[in-house]
């Protein structure tokens, strides 16, 4: 295989792509479903080159060592060492911990992602009608365009949501899948009936649902609430405990929120007549498969 960019794979040419240019810096809100994605991505790509970093500096010391010779009596070089050492002993301690503050900022990011994919999605769906109409109006009487500014076709939804009386999508609140549910069932897009929400599941996203209020406002030390919350953690942590998620648990926690958010874009593609899924709906039954290889 050459080496240099022809020997570049189908994958490694799309991460370089999505790091050199982030097309969410190209358009504006609105894309939540593009977001999740490329949110995803970069949340697992910085994770993955801070992991390889960090094997790179170990790896820099032994090959420097080898090369050193102190008979030599170069004191520049015998200092770079002595830095490279120093370098090297702190990323062997984090490797041999399973980078737990890395698993754990980017599990924060990827619920952000599932959050915010839940949050904006749902009164898209409410506008979609009224979009499409507008859509149809520009076509058929083409003078309207100039005077449908974006600020005029907000208070043309908004105004429409209130003369039929149209509600807002409720609010975020609980853990697991009912923390989204309630809010995607608002607006036709709660699990259907052949497809619930695996129990295992969502078990998975109750732990990190807590998990994650612990680390952002207990200082990521696990509380009594948590324990009541998600007790299938007791297991593992007892009050007070320091939360230290290991590479299983960012795998578990990880396949969790991608499979759900799968899930979630699935509904979507499924709702409205002439779209198809892409990548069509995730299996539920094995999700813990969802995680990124080699996470």
């Amino acid at each position: 295989m050459p080496v240099g960019e022809e020997g570049l794979g189908e994958y490694a040419r799309d991460q370089l792509d999505a790091a050199l240019r982030d097309r969410r810096l190209e358009r504006g809100h609105g894309a939540m479903i593009d977001d999740f994605g490329l949110a995803v991505e970069e949340i697992e790509r910085t994770r993955a080159m801070s992991q390889i970093g960090l094997v790179e500096i170990r790896a820099a010391y032994e090959r420097a060592k080898s090369n050193f010779d102190p008979r030599n009596n170069d004191d520049k070089h015998e200092y770079e060492l002595q830095a490279l050492r120093q370098r090297a002993e702190l990323a062997t301690a984090e490797l041999d911990r399973d980078c737990p503050a890395l698993n754990a900022q980017a599990l924060i990011g990827l619920n952000s992602a599932l959050d915010a994919l839940v949050e904006y999605l749902t009164p898209a769906v409410l506008d979609l009608p009224f979009q499409a109409l507008m859509k149809r109006t520009e076509e058929e009487i083409p003078e309207v365009v100039e005077h449908l500014t974006p600020e005029i076709r907000k208070r043309l939804i908004e105004k429409t949501r209130e003369l039929l009386e149209i509600k807002a999508p409720k609010s975020l609140r609980g853990k697991g899948a009912a923390r989204y549910e309630r809010r995607l069932e608002a607006v036709g897009l709660d699990a259907p009936e052949d497809r619930p929400i695996p129990a295992d599941l969502n078990q998975a996203l109750i732990e990190f649902g807590v998990i994650r209020d612990c680390l952002i406002h207990r200082a990521g030390r696990i509380d009594g609430k948590a324990l009541q919350l998600a007790p299938s953690l007791s297991g593992r942590y007892s009050e007070g405990d320091l939360i230290r998620l290991v590479g299983e648990d960012y795998r578990t926690y990880s396949a969790a929120i991608r499979c759900y958010g799968a899930e979630v874009i699935s509904r979507w593609f499924t709702k409205w007549p002439g779209l198809s899924d892409p990548d069509g709906p995730p299996d539920l039954e094995h999700w813990r498969g969802c995680h990124l290889i080699g996470a």
